[in-house]
């Protein structure tokens, strides 16, 4: 795949995303217009990366179609530790009214197997942000940026007895805080009020 200049990459993580929703290029075209406004690309742009993205192989765009729970083995999650992650597509699907992905239920799974106490919004958050990256890895060529969110998932600084730690980690590896949307830590003594 071409390298396309960083301020098209968003962009053109955002026409994939629609794309394999099975959006049609009108579709497409429109609601980048919307969200990107005058910087939307163009209609030209836009079937030279459709194309792009008829090139990449099945094995990476089976990920970004419905996740079916029949086939939990093809993408790598343990039958018996599905329970957690239908519930959490139930939560998605009655929030955002929609069902996720294949790609964004391995990472869903991925992140409540390593941090089980976490609420269902922080999972799907977590595992949203994994998969938005992912995604912009694979149509720009670019290694994936998952720094913030791995010191995030191994330090649990969500734990207040583990902030410090954190915070420690993150400044001595210069990694930039992960701060989620979810952050219920606004208290005396939480992660916003220690970073």
């Amino acid at each position: 795949m071409k390298q396309d200049s960083k301020n098209n990459i968003v962009q053109k993580a955002h026409a994939y995303s629609l794309y394999s929703a099975h959006h049609s290029q009108n579709s497409i075209i429109e609601q980048l217009k919307e969200q990107f406004k005058e910087n939307a690309i163009s209609l030209r742009t836009l079937s030279r990366w459709i194309s792009d993205f008829k090139e990449l192989p099945e094995c990476v765009t089976a990920l970004d179609e419905p996740f079916r729970w029949d086939k939990s083995d093809i993408y790598g999650i343990s039958w018996n530790n599905s329970l957690k992650l239908l519930e959490l597509c139930h939560y998605y699907y009655e929030s955002e009214d929609k069902t996720p992905t294949a790609r964004q239920a391995v990472w869903w799974w991925r992140v409540s197997q390593a941090a089980p106490d976490l609420k269902a919004n922080q999972i799907s958050e977590l595992g949203n942000l994994y998969t938005e990256r992912e995604i912009v890895s694979i149509i720009s060529g670019l290694p994936p940026v998952f720094d913030d969110l791995n010191a995030n998932i191994t330090y649990k600084p969500y734990h207040t007895n583990r902030i410090r730690t954190y915070a420690r980690f993150i400044n001595a590896n210069k990694v930039k805080a992960f701060k989620p949307k979810s952050d219920e830590s606004n208290a005396p003594g939480g992660l916003r009020n220690t970073l």
